[in-house]
């Protein structure tokens, strides 16, 4: 007999509870998401409406376009949800504010569950069961249920056929309890910014929702999903066969910059409540962070319009974090059979790929899935292999969704409004195709990998995340001129194969025209300490001289150039060979060659060219002070000033 009235489950670890959802929503082949849908209204339980009636619906998977989530609540018969054909998945929909829930009826297709729960949630992310069955028979069920929350789910665990799971109707009848609630509207506090609004930040914890332990706080509000500033709508996804071409895309190449234990988008503004992250892109990037503070960082990627976050558990050999050296690969693909209909992603869009919570079987079948852990001649490992040859790298690779839905920058569970493509061509509810995002990871680490986990667990619960902040005509430059013509690019937009169509960016890894920069004639500089070749090779525009400090990085190192005149500038860019970049860095200016204005920027550098951006102002002579410290000599081959 099903048992009713389950309790919630006991806490879990702090860093672990709100990835709950996420990894519910990730467990499946596809996470597809749809939103009302009107039908003939055909009711279940004499007279009442359904409170579940044409609102918000999300699924686990869909079959297909015909059997996405919100068929199951038209109110029609004749069109169902069908899910795609593994264990376990689940239906649920946003009743738009807390209800009583009385009873729950599910019209099984053929495709039923045998093992199944009824569950409740307040937010959309801690649930609660209220009916759990072993025994299912499918046809039309009617139970009755007791439990109170805003989102109501179907959680299958077992199927009864070797297809999937398919509800013609999933019916829930209750009460709502929030009188003053517009059932299903979200709420757009902070979407026009594309930060949470003042719902997200944690309030006092109510003694009747569960919470993990140590946290007296709650969950931000599902109803707090972003919404773009500028939607796109009356996209209809393509299907068309463009002339095939092997490589659509281009990197963009992100050294890391720090750790932290934080998580901007799972847990906005609570600093250290996740498990550590190694975070490349933006250097900024922390719990606090936002569409507001993050265009102020800086970047640790090659191109400098990329001031986007990403960032990945931790990788630890015992309790010795382990940090990938240099820049890595974060491949910008089609995910779609037309990769002429790719567009930009929207700013601030944000999403998870894959979740801490996966299982191994998970994590293999999962779409983001490509050929698992590498190292030497082992590869296809869904965790860490047992040893790696001496001297090898651990490598993976994971591609995240590209159909986005056109209207959110986030939801609740972080991955809803962005999809994997069905069949090469993005689906009705999520039709905007946008770049594939694929992680090809390195990190320095070999021989015996006992000893080897990820901050969040085993190899097999890598995941990773993305906010995006790039310069918009910047990222449009790289997806028209690779991605949409069908180019194998690197950083800069330069198909090696086709030499012939140029560059995205130019040398400097901007949009060409955006910026003036200085004619450099007749500057000559100086250099602290002496050094080996003369200052002056940083501008005779041969990339093979350069200027070294002639001694490894020492904090005070500098040089100091004279442009002849008063200028006005505006960013500069330190050109190096290899990993003789500064490791950190001041930049000063002056009129008269005595008084000195800064430093107007600093920062750490990453890659061999560092560029610098500071407010426009007048200058004759540009002073730069290396204040890292590293064995390698510090050398710069090209020294550029940029005006505008």
């Amino acid at each position: 007999m099903p048992t009713r009235d389950l309790p919630a489950s006991g806490p879990r670890r702090r860093p672990r509870w709100r990835y709950w959802m996420v990894a519910v929503t990730l467990a499946v082949t596809a996470a597809l998401t749809s939103w009302t849908a009107m039908g003939p209204l055909r009711l279940a339980a004499g007279a009442e409406t359904p409170l579940s009636q044409g609102k918000p619906a999300t699924a686990s998977s869909s079959e297909g376009d015909r059997w996405s989530a919100e068929r199951a609540v038209d109110g029609d018969t004749r069109s169902r949800w069908s899910s795609t054909f593994t264990d376990p998945q689940w239906l649920g929909v946003n009743l738009g504010a807390p209800a009583r829930i009385d009873s729950v009826v599910l019209q099984w297709e053929s495709a039923y569950a045998t093992e199944f729960e009824i569950q409740v949630s307040p937010d959309g992310l801690a649930w609660t069961s209220i009916y759990r069955t072993s025994t299912g028979a499918g046809g039309t069920q009617r139970l009755d249920v007791s439990g109170e929350g805003q989102y109501v789910r179907m959680y299958g665990t077992k199927r009864a056929t070797g297809y999937g799971y398919s509800l013609w109707e999933f019916q829930v009848f209750g009460a709502l309890t929030d009188a003053s609630a517009t059932p299903g509207a979200p709420q757009t506090s902070g979407a026009a910014s594309g930060t949470p609004s003042a719902s997200s930040t944690p309030g006092p914890s109510s003694p009747s929702q569960s919470h993990p332990a140590g946290h007296g706080t709650v969950a931000p509000s599902p109803a707090d999903y972003v919404l773009a500033e500028r939607p796109v709508t009356g996209v209809t996804p393509s299907t068309a066969n463009p002339p095939r071409r092997d490589h659509r895309e281009f990197q963009a190449n992100c050294a890391v910059s720090h750790r932290l234990e934080d998580d901007p988008i799972v847990f906005f503004n609570r600093p250290g409540a996740s498990h550590d992250h190694t975070f490349m892109g933006n250097t900024t990037t922390n719990a606090a962070s936002t569409m507001e503070s993050l265009p102020r960082g800086g970047t640790t990627c090659r191109v400098p319009g990329d001031k986007s976050g990403y960032w990945m558990p931790t990788l630890l050999n015992g309790n010795t974090p382990v940090v990938p050296r240099g820049p890595q690969v974060i491949y910008y693909k089609s995910g779609v059979r037309d990769y002429t209909s790719v567009r930009p992603f929207p700013p601030g869009l944000r999403f998870l790929v894959g979740s801490p919570m996966t299982t191994a079987a998970q994590f293999e079948s999962s779409p983001a899935y490509q050929k698992g852990w590498e190292c030497g001649n082992s590869y296809d490992n869904v965790d860490f292999p047992a040893n790696c040859p001496a001297g090898s790298q651990l490598n993976v690779r994971m591609q995240a969704p590209s159909c986005w839905d056109g209207r959110h920058l986030d939801t609740p569970d972080h991955v809803s409004h962005i999809v994997y493509p069905v069949n090469g061509a993005c689906p009705t509810s999520h039709p905007v195709a946008v770049p594939m995002i694929e992680f090809k990871m390195a990190w320095p680490v070999s021989g015996d990998m006992s000893q080897v986990r990820l901050s969040s667990g085993r190899g097999y619960s890598f995941h990773y995340d993305f906010y995006n902040v790039w310069d918009t005509p910047t990222l449009a430059a790289l997806v028209k001129h690779c991605i949409n013509a069908g180019r194998q690019c690197d950083s800069r937009g330069f198909d090696q194969f086709e030499p012939g169509a140029g560059a995205a960016l130019d040398e400097q890894y901007q949009v060409p025209g955006s910026r003036t920069v200085l004619d450099r004639t007749g500057w000559t500089a100086t250099a602290s300490g002496g050094g080996a070749g003369t200052p002056a090779r940083m501008f005779d525009g041969d990339t093979g001289t350069r200027w070294t400090s002639g001694a490894p990085m020492a904090n005070g190192q500098s040089f100091t150039v004279d442009m002849r005149s008063v200028r006005t500038v505006s960013g500069l860019s330190l050109l190096s060979t290899g990993d003789d970049h500064a490791r950190g860095y001041q930049v000063l200016l002056s009129t008269d060659g005595r008084n000195w204005t800064g430093p107007v920027a600093s920062g750490k550098g990453f890659t061999n060219q560092t560029l610098v951006d500071f407010e426009a102002r007048d200058a004759r002579y540009v002073r730069v002070v290396q204040t890292g410290s590293a064995s390698n000599w510090w050398s710069v081959a090209e020294f550029t000033v940029f005006s505008g």
